[in-house]
């Protein structure tokens, strides 16, 4: 009998692999020109701080806190940006040396509203409601070392010694003209390398956000307080208009 129509065939023979030697992995691209060799050094030094596993990689969750400590505010569709810029694809879950460079430049041509954020923070935590960009430096010091990431007693002795530097520090009256500390140590030439103060533990979107919370929270508590003590005047003068004792309106 006849095979079936499909039948009895061989299957066609794998295709022969090419020969030659393997290809060569990439290289990877020379740093971008605007960093020098210190520059370099401190972005390398951070990279493999957070290589938890030595493989020259670093993890995608970990970009953003590595930013935050360069003085950046990077925001949730700028770090989205970046992956898809330099990533190969979206299923890598790790970003390289060169890849991470290359985030830096981006975010740093991109510029950042860190300043303002900080400075909304120091208004709301000095109390500073009308903005006059002078704050109680006392007060700024317990309120930083309550809320977010708390400033450490040593972190603030640098602040007290260049605010002395840089005379945004009266310590007749004890304020700090905090507009023009934070310009000083925003400056251009400091931002991303040299850091003198914490401002990591600035950098962060709920310490302004937690700061106007309480002081929301202290003026509803006043207002509360004032309300119950005309709840209880006024208890007391229908008491006395009931009793006769003053005439009613």
């Amino acid at each position: 009998m006849a095979p079936k129509k499909g039948k009895g065939k061989e299957p066609p023979p794998p295709a022969k692999a090419a020969m030659g030697p393997p290809p060569k992995p990439k290289k990877p691209p020379p740093p971008p020109a605007c960093f020098g060799p210190d520059d370099l050094a401190k972005f390398k030094e951070m990279f493999k701080a957070h290589d938890e596993d030595n493989i020259d990689k670093v993890k995608l969750e970990a970009i953003p806190l590595m930013l935050r400590k360069l003085g950046f505010n990077p925001k949730g569709a700028e770090i989205k940006e970046l992956f898809r810029l330099f990533l190969e694809d979206d299923l890598v879950d790790t970003v390289e040396y060169h890849e991470w460079l290359f985030m830096i430049e981006a975010k740093m041509n991109w510029g950042d509203d860190f300043e303002v954020e900080v400075t909304k923070a120091f208004a709301a935590l000095g109390h500073d409601d009308v903005e006059t960009g002078v704050a109680d430096l006392e007060l700024l010091r317990e309120e930083l070392m309550t809320w977010g990431e708390s400033l450490l007693e040593i972190e603030f002795v640098d602040w007290l010694r260049l605010a002395l530097k840089d005379k945004t520090y009266n310590p007749e009256d004890g304020t700090l003209a905090y507009v023009k500390f934070i310009e000083n140590m925003n400056a251009k030439d400091e931002k991303y390398i040299k850091e003198p103060i914490n401002f990591f533990k600035l950098d962060q979107k709920t310490l302004a956000a937690m700061a106007i919370k309480k002081a929301q929270e202290e003026r509803e508590e006043q207002e509360k307080k004032e309300a119950e003590k005309r709840a209880k005047d006024e208890a007391k003068r229908q008491k006395m208009i009931a009793e006769g004792l003053i005439p009613p309106d």
